[in-house]
């Protein structure tokens, strides 16, 4: 059918409230900003509130007017008058009301303390998203529901209007969310003030379920810090099974996830994103403390408490181990091994440290095949004591000389190469772990001067992260005794760190000085030879598999036109692509891909009045929104258009791609052909 032939169809646009990444939020779709609406005065007519709606898993009950209907989804409870109106996609005549608890606890993981005991900073988390949609919000104002404190404030557009109230309480924070039409809402504001009222808490019915003793729990997550801080796992909060006694050495799998050697569990395997995926080695490791991986997937512990390495398979199977405490060869120094790097051809390379005929302590590199037969050893010069040690593709050796604040890089054969860091200024490279990336880039965790990034040049090149104050806990992207060191793909470097009863990992990204990059990249002082890249993740393009949207011109239109390969040729308006039923409305296409991947990409096809994309986020399996772009829309020059967006690699695995299209200033139905998504699978 003809572009010209099509009747508009109206569509109302979607008003859910979706402030922030907690369960049962509604969301908020973008709306132009007015001024503000007029407050009519209260009604002096009585208010009845005949019925009473609990929701026990949450907490809370509340009342409403005689024949009002009402759903409960993920703790989240949604009221109106009728089916009809709470069924609605946008804002109608009457009055809908939703209330949502969410234990403090979640939210101070995710927002920080602060989120979740004060009124003032949850009700700026909460209404972020409705500011980035150009929603106006009036001032807030105190409020004490059923003895809590809370704040509410009055939002409005030209679509729709209502207010927000959030509530803290001890174990929950509430929001409250009204909304009507402008018209609706001037006449049922008292309603939504006395329903408000009428909200009150009491301690959640629970079946207690026993944890076994001994099973590892998801430690405390906190994900919002200072710029290049990504997430935080561990701290010194949370049941003991979800604490680390001491988190040490790591290593990463191309995948981004992350094994953690700890001393009071074996070995500890993270997603990306944080999230516990098992724990395993508790009864084959008395001491664990550092970890690497091999191209093939094997795991080579080393286990400090057995003066020995031990050998598991991807999966935690136990294979075996090699070394014991002596002065033979192949044995350890009473002290070792703690540190152990790979290096090429998955051979071990294990710092080995123990007293010489002189008293004095000596130590040496131990490298051992994958198998644990003793390749050879490299004596250290006398006045060497690294604390961690790592081995590039050629087999040469950088360690961390802590007492004199350089980094010390060795010869296969043990022969001193060279020497990077200051002798007049020995604390800022003083670091207790150290690691190599593929490009021959070496990485310091250090004690003054969080985490460094030098060229194989030895030109610091990049810095994150920061120091904790003397007897205090580390804030976000701060470490107090940093210890391991590793980095990830997409630009992540984990550090692990230990303060008394504080233990924690910390995923962060450095802030490149691009000077000082230039510079190092013209010098090339000591390029690597024969460095070896990591194993090819081979990066997968794949193209959805289905979709859904708000609307769709009907019939031909549908979500599915967007599924698969592009096969529009050219600029025109087509049957073979999506487009809404309103031309000059706000839409969502939601596309879905077959394997779930890190995502570093996507690629979005437009075949007819391209532009109008406004918003782009990704979904991961968990569910949990990540925002890649925005745009303001307006009419491209160039069509067809073919919409590269790039980002960092994500740190979960994402499922699906929602596209939100903005059409409102008139472009006369935009039409979308296909969307590939681009990741590590």
């Amino acid at each position: 059918m003809h572009r010209l032939l099509r009747r508009a169809l109206p569509l109302a646009a979607m008003l859910l409230f979706a402030a922030c990444a907690l369960p049962g939020i509604p969301g908020l779709a973008p709306t132009p900003s007015e001024p503000t609406v007029t407050v009519a005065p209260p009604s002096p007519t009585p208010i009845s509130l005949a019925s009473e709606i609990a929701v026990d898993a949450a907490g809370f009950r509340v009342r409403a007017p005689a024949g009002w209907v009402s759903t409960v989804v993920s703790n989240t409870l949604t009221l109106a008058p009728s089916q009809e109106s709470l069924g609605r996609t946008s804002p109608g005549p009457d009055l809908v009301i939703s209330v949502d608890a969410t234990p403090s606890g979640l939210v101070a993981a995710q927002y920080g303390a602060a989120a979740a005991s004060s009124p003032e900073s949850f009700f700026k988390v909460s209404s972020g998203a409705a500011q980035k949609a150009n929603y106006t919000i009036d001032a807030t104002s105190p409020i004490t529901v059923d003895g809590r404190l809370g704040l509410v404030a009055d939002m409005h557009g030209p679509s729709g209007a209502g207010r927000l109230a959030v509530i803290v309480g001890p174990d929950s924070v509430v929001r409250v969310l009204g909304q009507a039409s402008p018209d609706g809402w001037n006449a049922q504001r008292d309603l939504f003030a006395a329903m408000l009222s009428s909200l009150r808490f009491f301690t959640p019915a629970t079946t207690p379920t026993p944890t076994p003793v001994g099973v590892a729990q998801q430690p405390d997550l906190l994900r919002h810090g200072p710029p290049g801080f990504l997430l935080r796992v561990g701290g010194s909060g949370g049941p003991r099974d979800a604490r680390f006694v001491s988190a040490r050495g790591m290593a990463v799998a191309p995948d981004g996830t992350l094994y953690l050697a700890e001393s009071s569990r074996g070995v500890w395997v993270f997603a990306p994103d944080g999230a516990l995926i098992t724990t395993f080695g508790a009864n084959d490791l008395l001491d664990a403390y550092d970890i690497v991986r091999t191209s093939s997937g094997d795991l080579f512990v080393a286990d400090y408490g057995r003066n020995a390495v031990a050998h598991f398979r991807l999966d935690g199977t136990f294979v075996g181990r090699w070394g014991s405490a002596g002065d033979g060869p192949e044995q350890f120094g009473l002290s070792s091994p703690q540190r152990i790097a790979l290096g090429p051809g998955s051979d071990i390379y294990a710092l080995d440290s123990r007293p010489n005929p002189s008293g004095q302590v000596s130590t040496s590199v131990m490298i051992f095949s994958s198998e644990g037969t003793l390749v050879r050893r490299v004596a250290l010069p006398a006045d060497l004591a690294p604390a961690d040690l790592a081995v590039d593709g050629g087999g040469n050796i950088y360690l961390a000389e802590t007492f004199g604040g350089s980094v010390v890089k060795l010869a296969p054969n043990g022969t001193e190469l060279a020497r990077f860091g200051d002798p007049a200024a020995a604390k800022s490279l003083a670091a207790g772990a150290i690691d190599i990336d593929p490009r021959g880039d070496i990485y310091l965790a250090t004690y003054a001067s969080g985490v460094v990034r030098l060229s194989p040049g030895g030109i610091e090149v990049a810095r994150g992260g920061g120091i904790a104050a003397p007897g205090n806990a580390p804030r976000a992207g701060e470490f107090s005794l940093p210890n391991g060191i590793t980095v990830a793909p997409g630009g992540v470097v984990w550090v692990s760190d230990n303060s008394g009863e504080y233990s924690a990992v910390t995923a962060l990204r450095l802030n490149a000085d691009p000077l000082a990059e230039g510079t190092a990249a013209s010098i090339a002082a000591t390029n690597i030879a024969g460095a070896t890249p990591l194993p090819d993740t081979s990066l997968l393009h794949q193209w959805a598999t289905s979709a859904t949207a708000s609307s769709f011109y009907a019939p031909d239109y549908s979500p599915e036109r967007a599924v698969g390969p592009p096969n529009v040729l050219g600029c025109m308006d087509s049957t073979d692509a999506w487009t809404s039923a309103d031309p000059n409305g706000l839409d969502r296409l939601d596309l879905t891909f077959k394997t779930p991947v890190f995502a570093t990409g996507l690629t979005i096809h437009q075949n007819h009045q391209p532009g109008y994309i406004s918003e782009v986020v990704l979904v991961d399996e968990r569910g949990e929104v990540v925002p890649v772009y925005t745009n303001a829309p307006a009419l491209s020059g160039t069509c067809p258009l073919v919409l590269p967006i790039s980002f960092p690699q994500t740190l979960s695995r994402i499922v699906k791609v929602r596209i939100t299209v903005d059409q409102r200033s008139g472009a006369n139905w935009s039409e979308i052909d296909a969307v590939e998504l681009v990741g590590v699978p």
